[in-house]
């Protein structure tokens, strides 16, 4: 269920799990929810050299000859037999490089960009999405394996150049074999009724928004997935349910904070910097929950994503 690993963002990005702080847990108590709850499990591997990364997904990932200037490397993460990432730093800028097994896009970032383009890069076909002449995000598969390369939101992007330079020096184990343009698997839905015969089940959404965000868009993966964005101003929030337990995000950018807080009976992972709240993801019963506030956001305080998740079923 790679899908449910890596999408939509988040931002999504440049995205990267950070190591858990010696803060104690913060308990909110809230109203009790049906279902069984449990944290959900960091799925990545801290790996030393990409060749311990190779022998934990399965597959080998030949990084570009040339980074972007100012950009090193910094750290580098596998999910066994899955996917492999590295992360690049330039200050506070960050680049992701991932390799995954399929044809899905892994990029994890379903933010909405002004420009969606398709660029050819020797004879792959690559999905390129961004603003202003600048690409945040680059998508594609060879062969078996899928790719992606993402800047974090609050970078400016990549022009063509570097981007097709990264592109052109990684190859897929040799593999020659048919290249195709990744598709967004995501639908757009005027209503949540219209996203849950696409998905499979409904979504209820909270009663009572933070001040100032309103409902933005609906969209949905068939049999899979509904999310929904809420806007104010240049923030964004996103709610998320699907099928399964797995962290559905999306956002593995690198925070100074993570704790586990209880909502009900429900044990709600947190993820956030200076006492706020960036993301926060849960399961309940069958289905996994996320709430996100965007890594270049503020964030929100705990009592918000306590009440938010009080209302999402």
């Amino acid at each position: 269920m790679k899908k449910l690993i890596v999408i939509a963002l988040s931002a999504v990005m440049a995205l990267s799990f950070a190591a858990c702080t010696n803060n104690p847990p913060k308990q909110i108590s809230g109203q009790a929810a049906e279902g069984d709850s449990q944290q959900i499990p960091n799925p990545f591997k801290d790996c030393k050299t990409v060749a311990e990364a190779e022998k934990t997904a399965g597959f080998t990932l030949a990084l570009p000859e040339k980074i972007p200037e100012g950009y090193v490397q910094k750290s580098i993460q596998a999910i066994k037999n899955d996917m492999i990432q590295v992360i690049y730093e330039n200050g506070k800028k960050e680049l992701l490089i991932r390799k995954a097994k399929g044809k899905e896009d892994i990029s994890g970032d379903y933010n909405k960009y002004s420009e969606n383009n398709t660029m050819t890069v020797g004879s792959l076909q690559v999905s390129t999405r961004g603003n202003d002449g600048k690409i945040k995000v680059a998508a594609w598969t060879d062969g078996e394996y899928t790719f992606a390369v993402s800047v974090n939101s609050e970078d400016e992007g990549l022009d063509n150049t570097a981007i097709s330079d990264m592109i052109s020096s990684m190859k897929a184990e040799g593999d020659t074999k048919e290249k195709v343009q990744i598709p967004n698997p995501f639908e757009d839905c005027k209503t949540i009724a219209e996203a849950k015969k696409i998905a499979g089940f409904t979504l209820a959404l909270p009663e009572k928004m933070p001040k100032g965000y309103a409902q933005n868009s609906i969209q949905a993966i068939k049999d899979d997935l509904v999310q929904v964005f809420y806007e104010n101003g240049e923030k964004e929030l996103l709610i998320r349910k699907g099928k399964g337990s797995e962290d559905i995000s999306g956002d593995y950018n690198k925070y100074s904070e993570n704790n586990t807080m209880t909502v009900g009976s429900l044990q709600v992972s947190t993820r956030g910097n200076d006492g706020k709240v960036q993301v926060a993801a849960w399961v309940n019963g069958e289905y996994a929950y996320s709430i996100s506030a965007g890594y270049d956001a503020a964030g929100l305080d705990t009592t918000v994503i306590s009440d938010l998740v009080k209302g999402i079923r």
